[in-house]
């Protein structure tokens, strides 16, 4: 059964969009395309005269505001039961305000792909979720105003996580079947040792016993090195990855793998050109082409920054 966390949903986005920054390690408060300067009634770096407005903007996203109140509501709202201290304030609200700036960017893809939520799909949701906190002896009215949120507010939420989500199907279309080995390695901290090992293996040692006497991965040593299924993309070691891949049923690696962790002897055990993938590999690699793609889009979009996060 569904556990309610009104949390969960409204943060969404935010979860999602914090993960992108930290994969790409870059500074979310600045891109190719950013300005700091721009005012109202200016023209944009696109070439699109600004209409101005009455009220004052935090950003303005491919010529489509944020204004300074909306943003500023969204912080406090997501600040509630968090311990923001005024050193790590600027951080959380250029989070904060790069959360809008995403989620701005994925309703505008959503229109140009034709993606529209209803109304009956939002109640649906808004359904499901009181029924989730009847069950928690709650309200969803009382919930969403103890979060700061009208309920015309709230409804906005939804369609926004619905929104992504349908989007995601689209942009993060990824195939269930793919090719993927499975494999095993041993990783020691020095050429010698792996050399040593390689020695051994090619005498007839038994591989998953000397994993799990000198691997140095705590991960797999206890399986005997046993990395599982993999299909490109899935390890972080590139050389690995490399190595892996190059490799028939059978054989191991000629040579220790050289890779930031230390000296790997690889050995693939099984190679399948079509295998499905799980559902847990499947969702994660959906959720990184999404990332990735939500990347490109922030690259290349437009973004005039009027304030600082910094109070202002």
């Amino acid at each position: 059964m569904r556990s309610f966390s009104f949390r969960l949903a409204a943060l969404a986005i935010l979860i999602l969009v914090a993960l992108a920054g930290c994969a790409g390690d870059k500074d979310p408060s600045t891109n190719n395309h950013s300005s700091s300067a721009v005012q109202p009634g200016s023209v944009s770096a696109a070439g699109a005269e600004v209409q101005p407005t009455e009220e004052p903007l935090a950003v303005r996203v491919n010529g489509q505001p944020i204004t300074l109140a909306a943003f500023q509501r969204e912080s406090a709202r997501r600040a509630v039961g968090l311990d923001v201290q005024p050193a790590t304030k600027e951080a959380f609200d250029a989070q904060v305000l790069q959360s809008m700036i995403d989620q701005m960017l994925i309703n505008q893809a959503a229109a140009r792909e034709g993606i529209v939520v209803s109304a009956a799909e939002i109640d649906a949701e808004l359904t499901t979720q009181s029924d989730i906190a009847a069950g928690n002896n709650q309200t969803l009215d009382q919930i969403v105003a103890a979060e700061g949120y009208t309920m015309d507010e709230y409804r906005g939420v939804i369609h926004d996580m619905l929104l992504t989500q349908k989007l995601s199907q689209v942009v993060a279309n990824v195939p269930p079947v793919t090719e993927q080995v499975h494999a095993r390695h041993i990783l020691v901290a020095d050429e010698a040792t792996a050399r040593d090992l390689l020695a051994q293996l090619q005498q007839g040692a038994d591989f998953a016993q000397l994993a799990m006497q000198y691997s140095l991965d705590g991960s797999t040593a206890p399986s005997g090195g046993d990395l599982d299924w993999v299909s490109r993309g899935d390890l972080l070691q590139p050389e690995v990855e490399n190595a892996v891949f190059s490799l028939q049923p059978g054989q191991i690696s000629p040579e220790p793998v050289k890779s930031s962790l230390g000296y790997h002897i690889i050995q693939v055990l099984e190679r399948v050109q079509d295998r499905p993938l799980s559902q847990a590999a499947l969702a994660e690699k959906k959720q990184q082409a999404f990332l990735t793609w939500l990347d490109g889009q922030r690259q290349a979009a437009v973004i005039e920054r009027y304030v600082g996060v910094s109070g202002q």
